[in-house]
C-alpha cells in the first residue's frame, strides 16, 4: 500500500540557530538547508505523482539520508553549546498525511515544539518513502509466478526483486520501530504530553509501532510469495490447482505458521490503529498507559488495508492446515483437512464484500488493474481452496468416515506462528559535520601562560553557525520554523530542545 508521507514546511535555520562564533557554521547551515530543500522538493513531487506511477520514492529516500546526517550533525552542535537555539522551544511545521484530522478541519499544518518534532517527521517521511519504494517494486513485476509468458530464467530475477522489496520493508519497519521505541518517548519526555495535543495520529508510538508491524507483515507476506513462486508456476503450467501438491513444494505446515505470523502482524497492528482512534474520537485521552495525545485518527484506506490483510493471511493459514492434514500419509486426518478448509473458505467469502479494501495490497497493480488483481488473487485462493476440499471429501466418504471436528475445536489447535523475516535496526547516519572542537578546524583561544600556582584559563567560546533560507519553498506552503532533531547516545535524551 502506497502511504503518503509528512511533508515539511519550509524554515530558515539561521533564524533558529545562533552561531556564537558567527561564522564557524554559516557554511554547514547553508549546507543543512540545501538539504532541507532538497527533502521539500523530493516529497512534493513523489507525492504529486504517486498514484501516476512516475514517483522516484527511491531518491526520496535518499535526499532524506542526506538530510539526517545535517540533522544529527546540527543536534550535536546544540548538545555541545556550539549552536545555541534562538528560542526555547522551536517550532516546525509539518504536513501530516495519515490522519483524517487535517481533511475535516481544512488545516494542512500543524506547529511542533522542538527538535524532537523535526527527528520525528523526517524519520517518518523517511520510513514512508522505503515502504513505498518496495511497494512500487512489487507491483511492477505483477503476477509473475502464474504468467506463461515468464521464463524460468526470468522467475529467479524477479524472485530476486522480491527478495530487495522485502529487505527495504524491513528497513522500513526497523525505522519505525526506532522511532516508537526511542525518539517519539524522548519527544513525549521533552516537552511533556500536553505540548502535543495537536500533533497529527501518525507521530504516536502506537501508530508508529502499528505501522511498524505493517511492514514486517508486508516484507514476511513476501517472503512466503518468494518460497512458492517455483511451485506455483510448476502447478499453473502443469496441473489444475489442488492434490497432490507438486514436487519440491514448501511444507503446508511451515507455510500455515508463516500465515499465521503474518495474521499476528496485521491484528497487533490493527488494534494498536483502533485504539488510537477511538481514544481520539471519544475525546483527550488520559495516558494510562504512557502514550501521548495527538489530532486526528488514522485514515479509513489504511485501517481497512490493515483489516483485511488480516483476514487474508488467517483465511491462507487455515487452508494450509487444511492441505497439511489432508496430505498427511500416517494417521490420515480428512476430518480436520475438511475442517480447516470449511473455515477457508468462510475468512475467503467475508473478503467478497470487501475487495475494495485489498486494492491496495502490494505486488497486484495500480487504480483499476489493482481492483482487477485483488480480486483475481481472491478468487483464486477460493478455487484452490474448494479444488482441495472436494477431494478431501471424495476420500472421507469412501474410505477414512472422520468426522469433521468443530470450528472452536479446531480453532484451539493453531499453531504457533512463525517468522520468516525481522526488522533490521536502525542507527542515525554519521552527522555531516561536527562541533568545531570535535574537528579541530577551529582552534581554540590560546592560553595565557600562568604564573605556576593559577591554574590555567579554561576553553570556552565553542561557537554555533548561521544558516541559508530554505531555497526549496514552494508558494503553496506555509512558512515553517523549526528544526531538526536527533536522538543519540551522545547527547543529552530528554532536553528540551
Amino acid at each position: 500500500m502506497l502511504l503518503p508521507p509528512p511533508i515539511p514546511g519550509s524554515v530558515a535555520l539561521h533564524q533558529l540557530l545562533v552561531d556564537p562564533s558567527t561564522s564557524f557554521h554559516t557554511r554547514n547551515l547553508t549546507d543543512a538547508n540545501a538539504a532541507r530543500g532538497t527533502v521539500r522538493t523530493a516529497l512534493k513531487h513523489t507525492t504529486k505523482n504517486a498514484n501516476s506511477g512516475q514517483a522516484d520514492w527511491t531518491g526520496a529516500a535518499r535526499a532524506l539520508q542526506e538530510y539526517l546526517g545535517h540533522l544529527v550533525a546540527i543536534l550535536a552542535c546544540v548538545e555541545a553549546d556550539d549552536l545555541v537555539l534562538r528560542t526555547d522551544p522551536v517550532f516546525f511545521q509539518w504536513r501530516g498525511s495519515l490522519s483524517s484530522s487535517p481533511l475535516r478541519k481544512g488545516s494542512q499544518r500543524v506547529a511542533l515544539p522542538s527538535l524532537h518534532a523535526e527527528l520525528t517527521g523526517t524519520l517518518l517521511a523517511y520510513a514512508l518513502c522505503l515502504a513505498n519504494q518496495a511497494s512500487s517494486l512489487v507491483a511492477s513485476l505483477g503476477s509473475y509466478e502464474i504468467s506463461a509468458s515468464v521464463s524460468s530464467a526470468a522467475i529467479g530475477v524477479h524472485d530476486e526483486t522480491i527478495n530487495s522489496a522485502a529487505d527495504t520493508l524491513c528497513r522500513a519497519s526497523g525505522v519505525l520501530m526506532h522511532l516508537a521505541e526511542t525518539v517519539v518517548p524522548r519527544w513525549e519526555a521533552a516537552v511533556g504530553t500536553e505540548a502535543l495535543r495537536q500533533r497529527p495520529v501518525e507521530m504516536t508510538r502506537e501508530v508508529t509501532t502499528a505501522l511498524a508491524k505493517m511492514c514486517l507483515a508486508d516484507a514476511n507476506l513476501l517472503a512466503i510469495r518468494r518460497l512458492l513462486s517455483r511451485s506455483l508456476s510448476v502447478a499453473h503450467s502443469t496441473t489444475t490447482p489442488g492434490p497432490p501438491l507438486p514436487p519440491g513444494h514448501p511444507s503446508p505446515s511451515l507455510l500455515a505458521k508463516l500465515h499465521l505470523h503474518v495474521y499476528t502482524l496485521y491484528d497487533e497492528a490493527r488494534t494498536l490503529v483502533k485504539t488510537v482512534s477511538s481514544s481520539t474520537a471519544s475525546g483527550p485521552r488520559s495516558n494510562l498507559t504512557g502514550a501521548a495525545s495527538s489530532s486526528g485518527e488514522i485514515v479509513l484506506p489504511l485501517r481497512r488495508y490493515l483489516s483485511d490483510g488480516r483476514t487474508l493471511a488467517l483465511a491462507l493459514s487455515y487452508k494450509w492446515l487444511g492441505v497439511d492434514a489432508g496430505e498427511r500419509a500416517s494417521p490420515p486426518a480428512t476430518g480436520d483437512a475438511l475442517g480447516y478448509l470449511a473455515l477457508a473458505a468462510q475468512e475467503l467469502d467475508a473478503l467478497g464484500d470487501k475487495d475494495k479494501g485489498l486494492k491496495k495490497l502490494k505486488g497486484f497493480g495500480k487504480g483499476r488493474e489493482a481492483g482487477k488483481g485483488r480480486k483475481g488473487k481472491v478468487q483464486e485462493e477460493r478455487e484452490s481452496t474448494e479444488a482441495f476440499r472436494s477431494a478431501y471429501e471424495k476420500v472421507n466418504d469412501t474410505v477414512h468416515f472422520q468426522p469433521i471436528p468443530p470450528a472452536p475445536t479446531l480453532q484451539s489447535r493453531l499453531p504457533s506462528g512463525r517468522a520468516a523475516l525481522a526488522p533490521k535496526a536502525f542507527s542515525l547516519p554519521p552527522p555531516a559535520f561536527r562541533p568545531s572542537l570535535g574537528t579541530g578546524a577551529r582552534p581554540p583561544p590560546p592560553h595565557k601562560i600562568p604564573p605556576p600556582l593559577p591554574p590555567p584559563v579554561g576553553l570556552d567560546g565553542m561557537g554555533g553557525g548561521a544558516g541559508g533560507d530554505d531555497s526549496s519553498d514552494d508558494d503553496d506552503d506555509e512558512a515553517g520554523a523549526d528544526d531538526a532533531t536527533q536522538v543519540g547516545d551522545y547527547f543529552g535524551a530528554g532536553q528540551y530542545f
